[in-house]
């Protein structure tokens, strides 16, 4: 199907099933993108429109889709808000802790020996 037919079967579907044209629409990428941001004031497809988007930038847009979401956040109905929080959430860059490898070669970098300093903090006593 083309794009502009799947926008047109989304728009008609009734709420509980327009959700199952997301995927079938991000499969178009960043002319997704385009087509749905339109939809993003649209009270009644606006938190399909950020699902959408979503679903672009999970597939390999995620700095288009970012922007995309950014740029209508003082454009969407107060309803939406909630939704453009979760999906600007799960478009962020996950950071990973140091890993083993880093700490590893930190205790190598002590010398031989030496203790870990310890911080020492005053406690009250209980009365």
């Amino acid at each position: 199907m083309h794009l502009s037919v799947l926008l047109d079967e989304a728009r008609n579907a009734g709420p509980l099933h327009r959700i199952e044209w997301r995927d079938p629409i991000a499969s178009y990428g960043e002319r997704a993108i385009a087509a749905v941001q339109p939809w993003l004031v649209d009270p009644v497809l606006g938190s399909f429109a950020i699902r959408v988007i979503e679903r672009v930038g999970e597939q390999g847009k995620a700095e288009q889709a970012t922007r995309a979401l950014r740029a209508a956040r003082g454009l969407v109905p107060p309803p939406q808000q909630g939704d453009l929080d979760w999906a600007l959430g799960r478009l962020r860059p996950i950071t990973h802790p140091a890993s083993a490898k880093t700490c590893a070669s930190e205790m190598k970098q002590r010398r031989v020996g030496e203790r870990p300093r310890l911080l020492v903090v005053a406690r009250r006593r209980a009365r």
